[in-house]
Parts: structure tokens; C-alpha cells; sequence
């Protein structure tokens, strides 16, 4: 598995660096990282594939009535995504 950073600066601090190379080791994007990304890359990310559209495509299937039904939806497509094999 890699990990793709956002490079946020309150993500950038030593010890999210430090976490993220003790839990992903050199299998990690991002600034400051052992794979560099540049922080406005005109690249699309790994999620900017997949993810995204998949989630939306999974929330809004039907219409929203409400936040607290927005976030419901949201928790169990997030969850749903950890079953998708690969």
C-alpha cells in the first residue's frame, strides 16, 4: 500500500513525517517525503481516480434531506470502501 501526503503545512510537521515513514517506510508521496510530490502538482492523485467519484457516486445516488442523513451516508460509504477488493 502507498500513502499519498497533501503536503497541508499542519500535516507537515516532523512528527507526521516521522509517523508516516515508521507505519509506510519509503512507500509514501509527498512533500518532504522519500518520494517527492510538488504541493500544486497539475497531476492527478491516486484518489482523483477512484475514490472520489465513487464516493459521491454512492452518496448522492438519491437525494440528500438532510446534513445528519449527508453524514450518515458519507461514514457508510467510507466504510464501504475498506471492502472493495484490491
Amino acid at each position: 500500500m502507498w500513502f499519498q501526503h497533501d503536503g497541508v503545512p499542519a500535516h507537515f510537521s516532523i512528527d507526521v513525517r516521522n509517523y508516516l515513514n515508521a507505519t509506510f517506510g519509503t512507500r509514501w508521496i509527498g512533500r518532504g517525503g522519500p518520494v517527492p510530490w510538488p504541493p500544486r502538482s497539475p497531476d492527478l492523485s491516486s484518489l482523483d481516480y477512484f475514490l472520489w467519484g465513487h464516493l459521491k457516486h454512492l452518496v448522492y445516488e438519491t437525494p440528500v434531506d438532510s446534513v445528519e442523513d449527508l453524514v450518515a451516508r458519507l461514514s457508510v460509504a467510507a466504510a464501504g470502501v475498506r471492502e472493495i477488493p484490491g
